[in-house]
């Protein structure tokens, strides 16, 4: 098996269920074309499982020296410095998935502009039999950026939640992308205290959703779209369309490698419009007041 001159080695070991690596791989390969578009130009951390789920994964954000010439790499960070991969081709993503790679993350800065921000992430953190309340959230999230100008998209993660997330100008900085999502998420806990909380410490949530913003840091990640999670049946964070989130039916990781091709066949990408229109964070915290 063979992508884009990229050898598949192992391709039959078994990842979980009946989903081998050589799966995976070919999954990546053929979602690349919807992957790429928020995946290129971000310094890469990915989730390695190199012996498939049951022998347990681990986390690697530096690129490795056997890496090949045309793997892009991205110096970054303040006083510990990190050589980061980045992802701009097919090629590349089926490297990586061969190299076990199963679940991408990505910075919210591209690295060409790696100190501003082209989106912000408001990661739905539920209470264990919470989707209900991600979903009321999400909707809240949505009437509340659009109010700010600011688009608003949404996918699952994959586990247990949604991310609901804004593409921006990249012309802000880091601190303005935080005081705006920290503003907002004030905003909506005093308005529904009874249903959101930004406590960090889940003793002090008591049942209340966690209305995470911390994704919006400086060197903080969220799982890219349509990347895999290292659980069973391998669900996908997949982009959702908004009315998606009114279905009752709706899960988090319903979505797996096993369906997600048969989803852009029949529905397309929702995300294909991300970057029809962008916002300003400087704008929208300015009308928040």
């Amino acid at each position: 098996m063979k992508f884009h001159d990229v050898e598949v080695t192992h391709a039959d070991r078994v990842i979980t269920d009946d989903i081998a690596k050589g799966d995976v791989v070919a999954y990546y390969n053929d979602v690349a074309e919807v992957m790429l578009p928020e995946l290129r130009r971000r310094a890469l951390t990915m989730e390695r499982f190199t012996k498939g789920l049951a022998g347990g994964g681990f986390f690697q954000k530096h690129a490795q020296k056997h890496y090949p010439p045309w793997i892009d790499r991205a110096t970054l960070g303040g006083k510990t410095k990190v050589s980061y991969p980045v992802c701009d081709s097919a090629r590349a993503l089926v490297y990586f998935a061969n190299q076990g790679g199963l679940a991408f993350h990505v910075w919210t800065s591209r690295v060409d502009e790696p100190a501003k921000p082209d989106v912000l992430v408001f990661d739905l953190d539920p209470p264990d039999g919470g989707f209900e309340m991600v979903r009321v959230t999400a909707r809240l999230l949505d009437k509340t950026l659009g109010e700010l100008a600011l688009p608003a998209f949404v996918k699952t993660t994959g586990s247990k939640g949604l991310h609901v997330i804004a593409p921006l100008d990249g012309k802000d900085s880091f601190g303005t992308i935080e005081k705006l999502t920290s503003a907002i998420a004030a905003k909506l806990t005093a308005a529904y205290p009874d249903l959101l909380t930004t406590e960090f410490y889940k003793k002090d949530r008591k049942g209340r959703l966690f209305l995470d913003t911390m994704r919006n840091a400086p060197g903080a990640t969220f799982v890219a779209a349509y990347s895999l999670r290292g659980k069973p049946h391998l669900p996908v964070s997949a982009p959702i369309a908004w009315s998606e989130v009114d279905d009752d039916a709706l899960r988090p990781d319903q979505f797996t490698l096993r369906n997600v091709r048969a989803r852009l066949d029949k529905r397309g990408d929702p995300w294909a419009k991300l970057r029809a229109r962008v916002g300003s964070a400087k704008a929208a915290l300015a009308k928040l007041g």
